[in-house]
């Protein structure tokens, strides 16, 4: 109850409520007469109906003719659906004016013809007003929107044009470093390279909605080779690839947030068996992908962090009805497999 009067008293509820607490205010002089001859008791009846009739009238145009009519462009039923609303506006609103002035003026009733015409008049002109406010105020947060695109674009832009600058920094600093390192030490002079072609592949071949399958083959195979040649001895790293048509197109990095989680958790410990086990198979189109490793419990609550849950989206936007992923964690072995329909 309490949680349903903080929405209420609050945003967008609160202003609706002052637009009509001002609209009764201003709507007493029209029960003035009635506040003479019965009271201010009597009186509030014939203005809650009245206000609420053109409530009904405001909000079934605003919530349900003009989203499911207007809007659909079926523009025909939308005015003779308007048309309907607003003669039965019109009798409702004269069959209750005639009823309080009876009460009020036994001697003098009106028949129902002669409330009607007024009525239908201040039932146009309300609908005609309330229509023109409601697409004023979409016309107006149509332009707020477009207004933060832009902004957003132009965020991107920068971002985008600074993200040229660094790379350019960063492989020139690369090679300086390559350049410095001793001709004979060769592991060391390998590991740049394909810690250099890992970024190069980042940041310009994977810059693309579609990828061929065979480079992303051969990413995750240089990526793997770079975590050998950081990791101990007693870590055990295997990769199986095969591929029956590498050019088959893909959504690039889409395997190796799964392989840079396993690397992330895996055990290091010397009494343990540390393993990462990958593999990336394609037959008619039929990609399967499995990434299993040892892990510690203690280690591994987020479940992988942001980069799982990113990847897990993807693959909803990309591949909604032709992916099946299953993910499970037990006995200290955190396992991945990945069907993938191209």
């Amino acid at each position: 109850m309490k949680s349903w009067l903080l929405r209420l008293f609050s945003g967008k509820y609160l202003f609706h409520l002052i637009v009509w607490l001002v609209y009764g205010i201003y709507n007493l002089m029209n029960v003035e007469d009635y506040i003479h001859k019965k009271g201010w008791l009597f009186s509030l009846a014939p203005l809650a109906v009245s206000i609420g009739l053109l409530a009904m009238l405001i909000y079934v145009n605003a919530f349900l003719l003009i989203p499911k009519l207007l809007d659909k462009r079926k523009i025909t039923l939308y005015l003779l659906s308007v048309l309907a609303l607003v003669i039965l506006n019109t009798y409702l609103k004269s069959l209750s004016l005639q009823y309080y002035d009876t009460l009020v003026w036994p001697k003098n009733t009106m028949t129902l013809p002669s409330y009607f015409k007024w009525n239908l008049f201040d039932s146009f002109w309300s609908i005609l007003i309330s229509t023109l406010l409601l697409f004023s105020l979409r016309w107006s947060q149509q332009n707020e929107r477009v207004k933060n695109i832009e902004v957003e674009q132009l965020h991107s832009e920068l971002r985008y044009l600074r993200a040229q600058l660094n790379p350019h920094f960063l492989f020139n600093g690369l090679n300086t470093i390559y350049g410095n390192i001793d001709s004979a030490n060769e592991t060391a002079r390998n590991v740049l390279l394909q810690f250099s072609d890992l970024l190069r592949y980042n940041l310009y071949e994977a810059d693309v909605d579609l990828i061929e399958l065979g480079k992303e083959a051969a990413y995750l195979e240089s990526y793997v080779a770079l975590q050998r040649a950081r990791s101990n001895a007693n870590v055990a790293a295997d990769l199986t690839i095969n591929i029956a048509d590498p050019g088959l197109m893909v959504a690039p990095l889409i395997f190796i947030a799964f392989v840079e989680n396993a690397f992330k958790f895996i055990t290091r410990e010397d009494h343990t068996r540390n393993f990462v086990t990958i593999s990336l198979t394609e037959h008619a189109g039929q990609v399967r992908f499995s990434c299993i490793n040892s892990y510690e419990i203690a280690e591994n609550k987020d479940g992988g962090g942001i980069g799982l849950r990113n990847v897990k989206r993807r693959l909803e936007l990309l591949y909604p009805s032709n992916y099946q992923l299953d993910i499970e964690a037990d006995n200290n072995i955190y396992s991945v497999n990945l069907m993938l329909t191209l």
